[in-house]
């Protein structure tokens, strides 16, 4: 039996690593249920106004710095950031709340996966932020945190997982883009 990196290693998964990707993406939408959107968004206001946000960190530590070095101070106590685990010490200096996941234990399935979900769940978000790569096991949690604005780069076929595709500039990184839409512009 080979490993996948979406699913545990368990027998009930074993048919869902032979799934292509367009598959893969109908099977967790499937999971994740009707779409929820009962709450109205006004993008990036709700970003700039605190709304609770999920936000998934990229795994590479320099864009996670350069994002967290970017965002406001006051934007911390909204934000719930999903974090690999080699980012905790990174977050704990900007004393953020986050939940980890390890490289094992991000596939749907495995508990730690499962304990995410519950938090997300809990937490009920009414923004979420994916800079990317994307996977589809954390679309499916993008998409069932209940949030109704769902933002991400160049994501267009990520939908109905992601809801706004915005589109990277060659002038600044996607990381530094994203951060500015949590600050509010000085000409307001």
């Amino acid at each position: 039996m080979f490993s996948s990196q979406y699913f545990a290693d368990d027998k009930q998964y074993y048919a869902m690593r032979l799934l292509c990707r367009p598959l893969l993406y109908r099977w967790f939408a499937y999971k994740a249920g009707p779409i929820k959107n009962t709450k109205a968004f006004s993008f990036p206001k709700s970003l700039q106004e605190h709304e609770k946000t999920l936000f998934f960190m990229p795994e590479d530590k320099k864009i996670a710095k350069v994002i967290l070095d970017e965002l406001p101070k006051e934007s911390f106590k909204s934000i719930l950031f999903i974090a690999h685990g080699d980012l905790e010490i990174l977050l704990q200096k900007k004393k953020a709340n986050a939940s980890y996941y390890t490289d094992k234990g991000c596939r749907y399935g495995e508990s730690i996966f499962e304990k995410l979900e519950s938090q997300i769940k809990a937490f009920e978000p009414l923004a979420c932020v994916y800079i990317g790569p994307y996977k589809p096991q954390f679309l499916y949690l993008a998409l069932v945190s209940g949030a109704s604005l769902r933002v991400g780069f160049d994501c267009v076929r990520e939908y109905p997982f992601l809801n706004i595709s915005l589109h990277t500039l060659k002038t600044i990184s996607p990381a530094r883009m994203m951060a500015r839409y949590f600050t509010k512009d000085n000409g307001e």
